[in-house]
């Protein structure tokens, strides 16, 4: 588990949060892996140079200016959004630290209210966790799927290594086995 103490990683307030009594059981942020980096650069390349090659033959250099400043923003935006998210489950809930424009939003959802913890593993024991939520709880936590820059129904944590791992601590927590 990875529950020592990572003030050098994790200065941004997050430990504050906690509760007295609260335990950390885990804690961490989406990690992008080579191949997540590989496939986002290719797929730059490929829409950029088929945007050139249309705008140079269309003679519409001006477009092919704007895909790209909205392409490069994007990406930014995405690795923004990577840097500032994190994560710290306890045995009292699932704390979200969220990119919210210029500023991050601190989140917290007790362990109580999710009814279920699916995990989606991917490469490298890579996934995300869905956090289902019971019918009665409502919450305003707004997660987004990190691939594919797109809102996302119920709470996840995104591009999590030891996927399996994880979301097994988060079920250990909500039956008190931890």
């Amino acid at each position: 588990m990875k529950n020592e103490i990572l003030d050098e990683i994790f200065n941004d307030n997050l430990r504050d949060q906690l509760e007295e009594g609260e335990v950390v059981i885990w804690e961490g942020k989406p990690q992008f892996n080579n191949y997540n980096r590989l496939v986002t650069a290719g797929f730059l390349f490929l829409f950029i140079g088929v945007n050139l090659i249309n705008s140079i033959l269309g003679n519409h250099h001006w477009l092919t200016a704007i895909i790209i400043v909205a392409l490069v923003f994007s990406v930014f935006r995405l690795f923004f959004r990577q840097k500032k998210t994190r994560y710290l489950v306890t045995n009292a809930r699932v704390i979200f630290q969220l990119p919210n424009k210029r500023k991050t939003q601190i989140h917290s959802l007790p362990l109580h209210q999710i009814e279920d913890v699916i995990y989606e593993e991917g490469r490298n024991k890579n996934g995300t966790i869905t956090l289902t939520l019971k019918k009665t709880f409502k919450t305003d936590i707004k997660t987004i799927d990190l691939k594919k820059n797109v809102s996302r129904k119920n709470p996840t944590l995104e591009l999590i290594e030891n996927v399996e791992d994880v979301g097994n601590y988060i079920q250990q927590a909500i039956e008190g086995k931890l």
